[in-house]
């Protein structure tokens, strides 16, 4: 079934449609009008001007939404519409457009779907969570992935460039400073999460992010989980500051519709970080919206299990054809793998890599099976992988493809985002894949790895099977030489025929 999801907020206003079947689901659509409801209110009254335009985007989602055979829409509303007097006006506006009555978010349900969308996506058991919206900002402590406190402070990026008059007095920031310090102060369970790691959510965020790839020359790198250090925010901050004033021509990733009310959100951030002592943050291209579709498909407050895993699964059942071999080859290498990090303790902490690579190692076969291994590569390093940072995200794409496709490594080597130590696990991984594929050699479920042993001289695997072993045979040998000189190691396979 197809689900719209609309989420209208005080800066923008923002539709995404899925395809859900079952727990599963991909994103088939997406549209974003920067609306700014929340700019120019009198009085909390909402301006004429930004209810009409706002209403010309809700027909505009709608038709939208009928050319994508949307049968379902969910519709909700934040802090500019829950604070206007004149509320009233534009909801029943809205339902007439829409043919959907909208429905107005608490502060505390925003953090909720927050908060449901952070443990559903990122792989941290503590954080703080906090998400810059235009008229509101939602602050939330998770801990041992729970909701344990949260709060909705009323302010945003738009309300603090107005509330300050940033534009024009740029001085004021002090004041703003101030404000921020002892707004956040006033919150007594914030203390609880001194040093915590930040994740951050709103455009505001995703697009500090797309800053600092565009600096670091990261720009291939997806935004979601991408992480920064806080003196990169503090650079950032000054970055903007020098843009602001004329003294820095362009910032690259900063979007015109944004740059006005930026540094209202930055200063927030900026000042959160410094107030918690706040080491790290990571962008979350997750929010409300996501929030809304895990309560859909999973049930309300129901958390994933395993956030790689389900990730993994979603891409494993939108994307890959019958007789998919992942998850089979991963029976054969997980074994191999932890054998090996006995004798070669410095593979430990890439299971995750290594559970990935093996599972989507035939990803681009559904774009062209003669060209699969590149394809492969560019497709896990675009993937909607979650629980794994963009580094181990690179070195899974690596794994899956290094023997077709090693051309592709040495751009990232040279960007010293991959060290030769990478290159080298990278290699000693993505082996594994290969001796899994030869002992698998297409077909499911058939070969059993038994008994798996280190020697001083030689990896042996006991292998059972019901398949004539020639032709597995035949297949390894490639890759006999390859694993001597990775492992200074014989590799040997001794097949028990049960046909």
């Amino acid at each position: 079934m197809r689900i719209g999801i609309i989420d209208i907020g005080s800066n923008s206003m923002r539709l995404v449609v899925y395809d859900v079947q079952k727990t599963y689901y991909t994103v088939v659509g997406q549209v974003r009008h920067s609306a700014r409801l929340g700019q120019d209110m009198v009085e909390n009254h909402l301006h004429p001007h930004r209810i009409d335009y706002g209403i010309r985007v809700l027909k505009h989602f709608k038709s939208y939404m009928d050319s994508k055979n949307v049968t379902e829409v969910i519709a909700v509303a934040t802090e500019a519409i829950r604070k206007a007097s004149n509320k009233e006006e534009f909801l029943g506006k809205a339902k007439k457009a829409l043919g959907k009555d909208i429905r107005i978010l608490s502060g505390e349900e925003e953090a909720f779907y927050d908060y449901y969308a952070t443990v559903n996506t990122l792989d941290l058991d503590r954080c703080l969570m906090v998400d810059i919206g235009g008229s509101s900002t939602e602050i939330a402590l998770i801990h041992d992935n729970r909701l344990q406190e949260s709060i909705s402070i009323p302010f945003g990026s738009i309300v603090l460039t107005e509330l300050f008059d940033l534009k024009r007095n740029p001085k004021a920031e002090n004041q703003l400073h101030q404000y921020l310090r002892n707004t956040f102060r006033d919150v007594p369970w914030l203390k609880n999460a001194k040093g915590y790691p930040i994740v951050g959510i709103g455009g505001s965020i995703r697009t500090l992010g797309k800053i600092d790839r565009f600096r670091k020359d990261n720009a291939m790198f997806i935004s979601h989980n991408y992480s920064m250090e806080q003196k990169d925010v503090e650079e950032i901050y000054e970055l903007i500051r020098g843009y602001l004033g004329g003294k820095v021509k362009k910032v690259y990733g900063l979007s015109k519709d944004r740059e006005d009310i930026f540094i209202g959100s930055l200063a927030t951030l900026n000042v959160l970080m410094q107030v918690q002592n706040a080491k790290k943050i990571f962008v979350s291209n997750a929010g409300i919206r996501d929030g809304l579709l895990f309560e859909h498909i999973l049930g309300r407050n129901k958390r994933v299990r395993d956030v790689l895993e389900f990730s993994l699964e979603n891409i494993i059942q939108n994307h890959m054809s019958p007789g998919y071999e992942g998850k089979d080859l991963f029976k054969i290498v997980s074994p191999l793998y932890g054998a090996l990090t006995k004798k070669y303790p410095y593979l430990l902490g890439n299971g995750k890599v290594l559970k990935t690579a093996t599972y989507l190692y035939d990803l681009g076969t559904s774009i062209n099976y003669f060209q699969r291994d590149r394809n492969t590569f560019y497709s896990i390093l675009n993937a909607p992988i979650n629980g794994l940072s963009q580094k181990q995200i690179l070195m899974a794409a690596s794994c899956a493809s290094v023997f077709s496709a090693n051309d592709l490594l040495k751009e990232f080597f040279n960007k010293k985002i991959l060290s030769q130590r990478d290159m080298r696990t990278i290699e000693m991984l993505g082996i594994l894949i290969k001796i899994a594929e030869a002992i698998n050699f297409g077909v499911s479920k058939e070969a059993q790895v038994k008994k798996v042993e280190v020697t001083d001289d030689a990896l042996v695997i006991e292998v059972h099977t019901k398949e004539d072993p020639i032709f597995k045979e035949e297949e390894l040998k490639p890759y006999l030489t390859k694993f001597r000189y990775l492992y200074k190691r014989h590799l040997r396979v001794q097949f028990q025929y049960r046909g």
